[in-house]
């Protein structure tokens, strides 16, 4: 009996609710912000990963917030907007968001490498979420209910959830924010380069 092949990336064809409330339209956005503390490990960890796995940074990103997700909201696909480095990259995403076995680290990047080769160039509609990696400190928050702003200062890293409060509780903002340092450790120390 010959071994059964399976696909280097399961596909996970729920939609994920990543919104904590649905949005009301007679209620204007209320954005609040969580920084976290800027740190030169992780930027040296998604820096040398890039480079060891010839892979751009957002690939690196979107995996390990699709595992942070997977983590705090559950199993599915959530669709993402990703502005890249040098605001090279506008494109809407369906990431992959898994907490465990068998998505693992290599299988989340390649999924995350995937989904940005597929995307197209103009997004159809926008997403609830956006990671902006091509932000600074000017950048006011958008129309996104959730913004994950990626930026470098001084060799440090510095990760902001902006994030519509209408729209989230703070206690699962605190939660992904927890969650995204230890899965992008993760995904740079045990993943292998995408195919």
């Amino acid at each position: 009996m010959a071994d059964e092949v399976r696909p280097l990336v399961a596909t996970v064809s729920v939609t994920l609710q990543v919104v904590g409330f649905p949005a009301a339209e007679e209620i204007a956005p209320r954005f609040d912000i969580l920084t976290t503390p800027p740190t030169s490990e992780l930027a040296g960890e998604l820096d040398g990963a890039a480079e060891w796995l010839g892979v751009k940074i957002e690939e690196i990103l979107l995996a390990a917030l699709g595992r942070a997700l997977g983590r705090t909201r559950g199993e599915g696909t959530a669709t993402v907007d990703v502005i890249g480095e040098h605001r090279w990259l506008f494109h809407t995403v369906s990431l992959m968001c898994s907490d465990a076995a068998p998505m693992g680290p290599t299988e989340m990047l390649q999924g995350a490498h995937a989904a940005l080769a597929a995307a197209p160039r103009r997004p159809a509609a926008q997403a609830e979420i956006l990671v902006n990696v091509a932000a600074d400190q000017s950048d006011a928050a958008g129309d996104h209910a959730l913004e994950l702003r990626v930026r470098r200062a001084d060799g440090m890293l510095h990760l902001d959830w902006i994030y519509d409060a209408n729209r989230f509780d703070a206690y699962s903002i605190e939660e992904m924010a927890e969650q995204f340092p230890m899965a992008l450790i993760e995904i740079t120390s045990d993943a292998a380069a995408p195919l």
